[in-house]
């Protein structure tokens, strides 16, 4: 995959968030983009992940609830519509631009389409990435902000998250569900522990 830093900066993308930014969604995204990037370093040495990915993890992360800036409802599919036709994301290489909002749409419920196109090495990267997206949105899915991740570890095969703060308890059945990805992908549960 090419370094998406070489063409897009990251305050480049805050501008993008803040452009279509609705109902302060913005504060959602960073805190996401925040909680993907500690999964991910939490993570990396014992998977092939470079930083590369991390950097279009994050870019991902932070752009990924951008479509509710059409609608709430299929936000996932207008975020990949914005991506697709903002005009100050025009200067990322078709290829580059593509992944991104494949990648950023794919946060919810279903897979885009067109990663299945991408060889099977490109295709298992996305679906890390997008694993990762989706159990870091899980975290903050009532976009409250009151919960924080304590810890994260790979331990005994499996991944171990500790979450503290008001509502923990309420993400749980959000967070086993987004994280199947995860397990399929990485071939390891998460286990979730509220403090």
């Amino acid at each position: 995959m090419i370094n998406i830093q070489r063409y897009l900066s990251e305050s480049e993308v805050l501008k993008v968030i803040e452009k279509y930014n609705v109902h302060n969604i913005v504060v959602h995204e960073k805190k996401v983009a925040s909680n993907a990037v500690v999964l991910f370093d939490s993570i990396k040495q014992n998977y092939e992940l470079s930083a590369v990915d991390r950097e279009f993890l994050k870019y991902s992360a932070l752009l990924h609830d951008i479509g509710y800036f059409i609608h709430k409802e299929n936000h996932h599919e207008h975020t990949k519509y914005i991506i697709l036709k903002e005009p100050s994301l025009d200067k990322l290489p078709n290829e580059i631009r593509f992944i991104l909002a494949a990648v950023a749409g794919s946060h919810g419920k279903s897979i885009d389409e067109s990663i299945g196109f991408y060889s099977d090495k490109l295709k298992l990267r996305l679906l890390k990435l997008i694993a990762l997206l989706r159990i870091a949105d899980a975290l903050d899915h009532t976009h409250n902000l009151n919960v924080s991740l304590i810890g994260i570890k790979v331990r005994n095969e499996a991944l171990r998250i500790k979450i503290t703060g008001q509502g923990s308890e309420h993400i749980l059945k959000k967070l086993k569900k987004k994280s199947n990805l995860f397990s399929k992908v990485y071939r390891i549960p998460v286990l979730v522990e509220c403090f």
